[in-house]
């Protein structure tokens, strides 16, 4: 099992949070394959992410587990946990910039909803709680 080859506690972090970060972006991915416009995409993304944390906030959660780790582990000198995250974003971003036509306003319009519902999810109210 991989698990028990990785060498200490801080790997299976970055095993888990690297994880966690693919399967959102493949969320996202999946659900405007073959999707046509912007707008069709920003709703089937939408709804396919809502799913995902409904079904599986372990993924959302460990997200933000690695978010919240990076200035703790940079301030002791540590980048790992700082890259994956930054790399993961990154992967996550482009995935829906491209799905959403290479639009940088409605990319960050779609982060910052969704990041609102992170939040949400993370402190146990529902996503309905920011409207």
């Amino acid at each position: 099992m991989y698990l028990f080859r990785l060498p200490d506690k801080k790997a299976i972090f970055v095993a888990a949070l690297m994880r966690s970060v693919e399967d959102a972006r493949l969320a996202f991915e999946r659900a405007a394959d073959g999707v046509e416009g912007g707008e069709q995409a920003l709703r089937a993304m939408t709804d396919a992410y809502a799913h995902l944390m409904s079904t599986r906030p372990e993924v959302l959660l460990m997200r933000m587990q690695g978010y919240a780790a990076v200035a703790a582990a940079e301030a002791q000198g540590d980048d790992l946990i700082g890259e994956v995250v930054r790399a993961g974003w990154m992967r996550i971003w482009e995935t829906v910039h491209l799905s959403l036509g290479a639009d940088a306003d409605e990319t960050a319009n779609f982060f910052a909803c969704g990041m609102l519902g992170n939040t949400l999810t993370a402190i146990g109210l529902p996503a309905s709680a920011g409207r």
